[in-house]
């Protein structure tokens, strides 16, 4: 069965390849070298060395080392990517500076996502691929022709650990700071030997946020996180193969890990008489919030793969045909306490969950034929065709406490540009609340976005070897969407439209929206030890609907396109010990969208222009000092606004630019300014040690330290100075005891040694302008111990 042997050869290579120190093999001699290095990133198995663009790779076992369970961390030693997760239930990616920010509720990401050959159109099914990891492949810039729409940016690919007919599998018990405990399972098993296999994936974490409410007087701010994965491999006959991926994840939490970092004195005022010990250190792990808010998240997946070796057809040898059909969803219903402090004001709850859900067909024809036009060796293809739908659902309650609201009145003033607001118009606003029929204590206002979309898709590439040294790539996508959506605000008392500006409202729509997305690449190798590439790639990102809105400011956005260029070297120099990778890269960006929240809503807007150009250079080396490896990435990137005169601004400078109009919003001029999430510099090395324990030869130790550098940013579109992010340096240790076989290890962590305070997002606190709240990391350092058993075959 060749397609068995050639994944089985595969799977023992990628597991053993790993990217961090062990990716090493013996020589005769006794010496050292890097093995190669298989990924996926053009829809076929090949060397990384081999892809003409900008790609780095992280292991499976590289994360259990690290003892990494979330892609926050395990993207940290890439360079120019940023993964932010202010709650599991809602997280952003962003590559060379662009990305969907996080609380993006209705904005297709920039940063494509495929978990084992199947693509996802929300980032928050990135967790779901996080355990039991085979490999995480990222590739950087856009990625239209062969992943498709959404991929302006770039695409993770994840691909997890395939069953396999040996009995092999791991027990994991960890425990960690802030009463975590987390439990991993895997089982590999035949069930006809040599025909079907299978495995089973499990993992459960339980953890606090570490905040003590002093409102609520509790610890009971925590988070539970379940999620199982099956698959299955079918070989029914020679060269057929036929595989299954299901999964389902539960995760539930108390609490959104949200801190007051900023209070004016007009709001300390305020709140301490609701809740006297409210203070604005975001880092003191206190906080003070009057409702029981949470947060969750339920996502199920089923995917079939189908592949058959079709032999030579025509003009084509060696075919392949391979379907995919899949369907997938994530809900994640909410209650948020939306004036985030002590006094009962306002919230925001979900009227059911807010819901996504998508269905895909994809059909993909790989082959190799002789040259065209009598020129070169041999050209290699990726033939396909895609169609897919997806359905997109939040509505939401805002209710506003007419109580609360009055004593958030002088705050509410200031939001509206009164500062210092004085008796009258506290009085006024109050009169206002009032005005509601029948003494209701609660009002409320229902928000809501619908949006179904369907796409079709026809995607080509050659890779067009025309010497044993020289090959250039061509690829297209062209692509069709259609687009209807609906979105509205609707409330039946005039207090949602007083205090917050809300308009009863209905929109329908619909959207039709081509896509053209072109590749063009070439590498040379003028040896086996370095290859030099360049590409030009352009990519699409679909336009949309806002919301939930509770008025109609940008109700639609139209769609966004990047045109990327890249130059870059990848070498595996030393006699195979050192590898050095580097790419210098240019991406401009047409029609940008961006999200805006103003206060009281979140929605997307087209900007115009924006770009970034930088350097990515990753390494690892194998020094000849037989105990030590060393690895580490750099990254250079400057990111900004194109012209955008009428750019969003910050409650200190409420003034609305002439030129803007005058019925335009407060604004400010950012042409030219950086974009908010982007750092300009990133770094990691990873020096390892490993040797084994005298005298008992047969146990060695690894101990790993990381240095990770992230440069200063803004958390938010306007630039705003209580937004900024220093930048940070953090040192993580890790020290693991296992027999040389690796049946059993213990593994111990200690992340952020130097204890650096890093904020993950910043937010203005709704209609109480220069009030700040802030999600946070810990800045004390975080423990971790896991014992893992590992049985069946091993490597």
């Amino acid at each position: 069965m060749i397609i068995k042997k050639t994944k089985t050869i595969l799977a023992t290579t990628m597991t053993s390849a790993m990217l961090l120190p062990s990716a090493v093999l013996g020589k005769e001699d006794g010496r050292r070298v890097l093995e190669e290095v298989i990924v996926t990133a053009q829809k076929r198995a090949q060397s990384l060395q081999e892809i003409p663009m900008s790609v780095s790779a992280i292991s499976g076992d590289m994360a259990t080392d690290a003892a990494i369970v979330d892609t926050t961390d395990l993207v940290q030693y890439t360079p120019n990517v940023k993964f932010t997760a202010a709650n599991p239930a809602y997280s952003s990616t962003s590559i060379r500076g662009f990305g969907t920010p996080p609380l993006a509720q209705n904005l297709e990401p920039s940063v494509g996502l495929v978990i084992d050959g199947v693509s996802y159109g929300r980032s928050t099914f990135t967790n779901d691929a996080v355990f039991d990891l085979e490999r995480l492949e990222v590739l950087r810039g856009p990625q239209g022709t062969l992943f498709g729409k959404n991929t302006v940016a770039g695409v993770l690919n994840f691909t997890t650990a395939a069953p396999s007919f040996d009995l092999s599998g791991y027990i994991n018990v960890a425990e960690e700071s802030l009463d975590g405990k987390r439990y991993e399972a895997a089982l590999g098993f035949p069930i006809i030997d040599d025909v079907l296999a299978a495995r089973i994936s499990w993992r459960k974490r339980d953890k606090s946020f570490g905040l003590y409410n002093t409102t609520r007087n509790n610890e009971e701010e925590q988070f539970k996180d379940e999620s199982m994965r099956l698959k299955l491999d079918w070989f029914p006959f020679e060269g057929g193969e036929i595989n299954l991926l299901a999964f389902k994840s539960d995760f539930e939490s108390v609490g959104n890990g949200m801190q007051h970092s900023h209070i004016t004195p007009s709001g300390f005022q305020v709140y301490r008489e609701a809740d006297p010990q409210t203070e604005d250190d975001e880092f003191n792990n206190t906080r003070a919030t009057n409702a029981p808010t949470f947060t969750s998240r339920f996502s199920e997946a089923i995917a079939l793969k189908m592949s058959v070796d079709t032999g030579d057809n025509w003009v084509f040898r060696n075919a392949s045909l391979t379907a995919i059909a899949s369907r997938a969803q994530v809900d994640t219903p909410y209650l948020l306490d939306s004036d985030f402090g002590p006094v009962n004001a306002l919230s925001l709850e979900t009227d059911g969950p807010d819901r996504y859900k998508q269905e895909q067909f994809e059909l993909r024809y790989t082959a190799d034929s002789d040259v065209l036009f009598g020129w070169g060796d041999s050209v290699d293809w990726v033939i396909g065709m895609f169609v897919g739908e997806s359905h997109a659902t939040v509505t939401q309650f805002a209710r506003q406490n007419l109580t609360g609201l009055a004593q958030l009145a002088p705050l509410i003033a200031e939001g509206r540009g009164v500062p210092n607001a004085g008796a009258a118009e506290v009085a006024a606003l109050n009169a206002l609340i009032g005005a509601v029929p029948n003494g209701e204590q609660d009002v409320f206002a229902v928000n809501y976005v619908r949006v179904f979309a369907e796409s079709y898709a026809l995607f080509a590439q050659a890779d067009w070897h025309l010497s044993s040294s020289l090959t250039t790539s061509l690829g297209i996508r062209l692509g069709k969407e259609t687009k209807d959506g609906a979105n509205g605000s609707f409330a039946n008392t005039p207090v949602p439209a007083l205090v917050a500006g809300q308009e009863n409202f209905d929109n329908e729509g619909s959207k039709k929206e081509y896509e053209v997305s072109p590749k063009l690449a070439v590498s040379w190798s003028p040896s086996d030890e370095l290859t030099v590439f360049g590409n030009i790639a352009k990519g699409f990102k679909s336009g949309g609907y806002s919301g939930p809105l509770i008025r109609p400011i940008n109700v639609e956005y139209e769609a966004e396109e990047a045109l990327s260029t890249e130059i870059g070297i990848k070498s595996r120099l030393f006699d195979q010990t050192l590898e050095l990778n580097a790419t210098v890269y240019k991406v401009d960006f047409d029609n940008f969208q961006l999200n805006l929240f103003d206060g009281t809503q979140i929605s997307t807007a087209n900007t115009g222009e924006a770009n970034s150009k930088g350097l990515e250079i990753d390494f690892q080396w194998l020094p000849p000092i037989p105990w030590l490896t060393l690895q580490g990435s750099v990254g250079f990137n400057k990111t900004r606004y194109g012209d955008f005169p009428c750019g969003p601004t910050t409650w200190d400078d409420r003034d609305a630019l002439p030129e803007c109009g005058d019925d335009a919003p407060p604004s400010q001029d950012l042409t030219g300014e950086r974009l908010a999430f982007a750092p300009a510099e990133s770094a990691s090395i990873t020096p390892t040690v490993r040797f084994p324990v005298w005298p008992a030869r047969e146990i060695g130790v690894m101990f790993a330290i990381d240095v990770i550098y992230q440069g200063d940013h803004y958390l938010d579109p306007d630039l705003d100075e209580k937004t900024y992010q220093e930048a940070t340096t953090k040192i993580n240790a890790r020290l693991a005891i296992s027999p040389v076989d690796k049946r059993w290890a213990i593994i111990v962590n200690a992340k952020n040694l130097t204890e650096e305070q890093e904020r993950l997002l910043v937010l203005d606190a709704q209609q109480q302008g220069g009030n700040y709240v802030a999600v946070t990391h810990p800045d004390e350092v975080q423990y971790s111990v896991d014992f893992r058993y590992n049985f069946g075959l091993l490597d």
